[in-house]
């Protein structure tokens, strides 16, 4: 009987360890059971049920900066690999930025096909191939501020159900020869 009951607290003392979930500060877990969102979980500790509850995504609430193209690894001398993309008179132009942003829906943000960061980094992408090819090469080069109003209000405008866009400043325009 005493080799039973230890086996019985044992196996009791590890479900309710394996039950107690310690979430982080800035953090949201989004919880699936049976692979259907269940619930998200806030920071602190929080109870699960184990072997049904599993943990789909942890959502980053603090502020992040995306630098686009995406910066090369740290400690390397390489450029980062832009995009160049094709204007209304046939010229090229490639654009690096910046973008702060932050999840205020983690929920809508944790099923983001390629996750919160991916779908930033592909708005980005499709507001400036959108944006670029309605102006002129000329146009891109020289009207800056219009081009970061009119690329902040597009990612906004997308983004905005799951995530505040805080700025987006474009540091750099460079022209390119028209493709033949």
């Amino acid at each position: 009987m005493g080799f039973f009951t230890f086996i019985v607290v044992a196996l009791l003392s590890l479900a309710a360890w394996t039950a107690l979930w310690q979430v982080p500060e800035d953090e949201v877990w989004i919880v699936e059971r049976h692979r259907r969102f269940h619930r998200a979980l806030a920071a602190g500790r929080r109870l699960a049920v184990p072997l049904f509850d599993r943990v789909k995504a942890k959502v980053d609430l603090t502020p992040q900066m995306l630098l686009w193209p995406p910066a090369p690894p740290e400690g390397s001398n390489e450029q980062p690999a832009a995009d160049a993309f094709d204007a209304q008179d046939g010229g090229a132009v490639e654009v690096r930025l910046r973008i702060l942003w932050r999840v205020i829906d983690p929920v809508g943000a944790a099923y983001q096909p390629r996750g919160p960061r991916g779908a930033i980094d592909d708005l980005a992408a499709a507001t400036l191939r959108r944006l670029i090819g309605a102006m002129t090469q000329e146009t891109a080069m020289t009207s800056r501020s219009a081009f970061d109003q009119a690329l902040s209000a597009a990612i906004t405008e997308q983004a905005g159900r799951w995530a505040e866009v805080g700025s987006v400043r474009i540091s750099e325009v460079l022209a390119r020869p028209a493709r033949t």
